[in-house]
């Protein structure tokens, strides 16, 4: 197999690339992972890069209490690098090539096993062994495509910090990582270790209160801070007195599924500490063992049915100038042939239920084929007299989501770019302006003189919508909208329940008794610039329609802030 290692870590800000390396340091003998850690180092001294990773199991390389299972998993190695004089750099990847993947992985350990193993270590946190145990299952699937393709389609949906792929023999790595092991600077050493999660919420509010609950949920801050003690005193066996220095904790971080807890801890490092002293002090991470470290290995060792392999061990990187980093090897896809294994894992406590916790398994195998639709960010405008009209409404709308979606966007570069575009304009001719913002922060502008809509669109079908998504799209204005469509009619969309929700290019309005109602937000449907002027003039109350209200309606409208409030008749 033709060897190739790439590191996609955020923190360099490029892809780098390894081919053709001088050397290959590499063991499965438990007696020479540190002398060939100190040679890595070594090679990094003297100006060569240095790529490559440490399995779970040569844990008791550094320290023999560790009980680890018998490897290899697969053919990896208990240590393994490469030396290479030169790195090639490309950006980080934005779009990958298609590549399918199966959304059903068989699971190596039954859910009868997997009670069996919650009870025993249940018994041990009884016994006082244990706080927690980040106990780990294996799934298992047939893959025929290639790795690099997998591993690229991976790095592009799941948007991780810390991405790794290395090759050697008849082995790929894939290691999607969210988390930092460490960073080493100079003498100063940095852990990230994450622990805490909960689901995003569809809409702004929903989101932020998802992020303010996780933040203050009491059994995530114990987890957390369970292993921040625990890394803080194995960081204190290489640290200058003093220096160890917690930066942040409980911080909530932002993903595309869920949001994240981490904490981060800083320290000085005792003079002529090296790689090893550092691996010695923190491997593995304690964030995939549980605490206390030595007796919480030891149950893993009994209740886990084989080795992780490079899954909880660490993939890194020794550039010969700058940082030293390793990631924790969580999300780590092991291929050999067509075999791949995928190892997930979660942190038992005393509350932790047995049923809950193995469906949890069969849930995270999704971030292996769960594929994110590809859209950008749109709002679109009306401009009258050289000015977008509702300007701060549409950047504001554009902010919300970009943060959301995490696009980049500068909202003071937005406005003057919206300005100086409007200037352009006959300022006697209205306009439809659309704005576009896409995934790496490009903000494009399409426009065109306004023109009426024909009163052929303005005859309404009714559509029942079937498959309404359960999703933020509906919330936020983004090009992708399965839920809606656009054709030689305007279209009043309503749910299986009856309840009207909105139309296909604005929001729905109906007169009942000389007052104007639009559907609540909550239904699903988006919360349009218009309609919100409308309500905040007060000519609007929100309220629960239903078809049968259309047939008593004095009028119906639809609104958007391109044509205001414009009328609508049903068709026959």
């Amino acid at each position: 197999m033709h060897k190739k290692t790439v590191i996609d870590f955020k923190d360099f800000g490029l892809r780098q690339v390894f081919k053709n390396p001088l050397k290959e340091l590499k063991t499965k003998d438990i007696n020479e992972v540190k002398p060939l850690l100190a040679q890595v180092e070594a090679y990094q001294k003297e100006g060569y890069y240095a790529v490559g990773y440490l399995s779970y199991e040569a844990s008791a390389a550094f320290e023999p209490k560790f009980e680890v299972l018998n490897g290899p998993l697969m053919s990896e190695y208990l240590l393994y690098f490469t030396i290479h004089e030169t790195v090639q750099t490309e950006p980080l990847p934005l779009s990958y090539e298609p590549v399918s993947l199966p959304d059903s992985w068989k699971e190596l350990t039954s859910a009868s096993e997997y009670k069996e193993a919650i009870q025993k270590i249940h018994h041990h946190i009884r016994q006082g062994d244990t706080y927690q145990v980040n106990y780990t299952v294996q799934l298992q699937q047939d893959l025929t495509a290639d790795p690099f393709a997998i591993y690229n389609r991976l790095v592009v949906e799941q948007n991780a910090h810390y991405n790794a792929f290395i090759q050697h023999d008849d082995l790929s790595i894939i290691s999607i990582s969210p988390e930092l092991f460490f960073k080493k600077e100079g003498d100063t050493l940095t852990t990230r270790p994450m622990k805490g999660t909960t689901s995003r919420g569809l809409t702004t509010a929903t989101d932020l209160k998802q992020a303010q609950w996780l933040a203050h949920d009491q059994k995530n801050r114990s987890e957390n801070m369970m292993i921040v003690d625990l890394l803080r005193n194995d960081m204190n066996r290489i640290s200058k007195i003093g220096s160890e220095k917690v930066k942040s904790l409980c911080h909530v971080e932002q993903y595309s599924t869920v949001w994240q807890m981490t904490s981060t801890i800083e320290t000085q490092l005792l003079e002529n500490s090296n790689l090893s002293d550092v691996f010695q002090a923190l491997f593995p991470c304690g964030s995939i063992t549980g605490a206390p470290k030595i007796a919480t290995m030891s149950i893993i060792s009994a209740v886990e049915k084989q080795a992780r392999g490079v899954y909880c061990g660490a993939i890194g990187i020794l550039p010969p100038q700058g940082p030293t980093i390793f990631n924790v090897a969580i999300r780590t896809l092991q291929m050999q042939g067509t075999k791949a294994i995928y190892g997930v894992g979660g942190g038992i406590t005393w509350d932790s239920n047995w049923a809950d916790e193995y469906e949890e398994t069969k849930q995270k195998a999704a971030v292996l084929y769960r594929q994110n639709p590809k859209f950008d960010l749109i709002s679109t405008g009306l401009v009258h007299q050289g000015r977008l009209l509702f300007l701060e409404e549409h950047l504001n709308r554009l902010q919300e989501a970009s943060r959301y979606f995490d696009f980049p966007f500068k909202k003071e570069e937005a406005h003057y770019q919206v300005e100086s575009l409007c200037q352009s304009f006959d300022v006697d001719t209205d306009y439809r302006l659309k704005f576009s913002l896409s995934k790496d922060g490009e903000l494009k502008f399409d426009h065109s003189p306004l023109i009426d809509l024909s009163d052929s669109f303005c005859q309404a079908r009714l559509v029942e919508q079937l498959h309404p998504l359960n999703s933020p799209y509906t919330f936020f204005k983004t090009s992708y909208r399965p839920h809606l469509s656009i054709g030689p009619h305007e279209q009043i969309y309503y749910n299986h329940e009856g309840q009207l929700l909105e139309t296909s290019i604005g929001n729905l309005v109906v007169k009942i008794n000389n007052q104007l109602y639009t559907p609540p937000v909550q239904l699903g449907i988006l919360n349009g610039i218009y309609r919100q002027h409308l309500i905040a003039q007060k000519e609007v109350k929100e309220k629960v329609l239903t078809l049968d209200d259309l047939k008593q309606a004095q009028a119906i409208y639809a609104c958007n802030a391109v044509r205001g409030l414009y009328e609508l008749s049903i068709r026959g």
